[in-house]
């Protein structure tokens, strides 16, 4: 349901973008990254970032064995009255227990396309108490929009789920911060 949801959104947000004389561009990447952001997430968790039924956090000894990788998906949120989506990317360092993440092309459904990219460090806990976080890390940067420059910082919390047998195959939680003034209330999902 979510999925068919977004989609519509994303063909209205065309069309009234198109009538409005507003960018055809931003309007289908704003469709492109939605649809594809609600299909990896709906996977994995609800609209509040909570793992879905039968879908559990990885064991302490999968992510112990796990050797470094490279997840990519989409981090989504509610922003000024509309979903913000962006690509996101985690590299994941078992060793270290370190999360290094970057996060690009962000496009508002209502806004168009906002320039920047932002980045952090987290940390991975392999032995977190079940219903606590596994992944935690933090986006900072700044990101352009209609002439500003709006100082952002988006805290991702999540859990390493199953993806095609990986027992650590994706990474999936919730997304919130702060773009410029405005709350971020969102979520994330990204796979090897």
């Amino acid at each position: 349901m979510k999925l068919f949801g977004t989609t519509v959104l994303g063909v209205a947000s065309l069309a009234l973008l198109t009538a409005c004389g507003g960018s055809t561009t931003d309007a289908v990447s704003y469709a492109s990254l939605s649809t594809s952001s609600a299909a990896m997430q709906s996977q994995y968790t609800d609209a509040n970032g909570e793992l879905l039924g039968g879908v559990a956090p990885a064991a302490t000894v999968d992510i112990l064995a796990a050797a470094d990788a490279t997840y990519t998906g989409y981090v989504s949120g509610t922003v000024s009255g509309g979903e913000m989506v962006a690509d996101l990317t985690i590299d994941a360092n078992f060793f270290t227990n370190s999360a290094n993440a970057s996060a690009t092309n962000f496009v508002h459904e209502t806004n168009g396309a906002y320039t920047g990219t932002l980045s952090g460090t987290g940390v991975i806990l392999p032995t977190a108490p079940l219903g606590d976080d596994q992944v935690t890390t933090v986006l900072d940067g700044s990101l352009e929009y209609g002439g500003a420059s709006l100082t952002t910082s988006i805290g991702l919390g999540g859990s390493f789920v199953s993806s095609s047998g990986d027992p650590v195959g994706a990474i999936a939680g919730t997304a919130d911060g702060l773009v410029g003034t405005d709350l971020m209330t969102g979520v994330f999902a990204v796979e090897k």
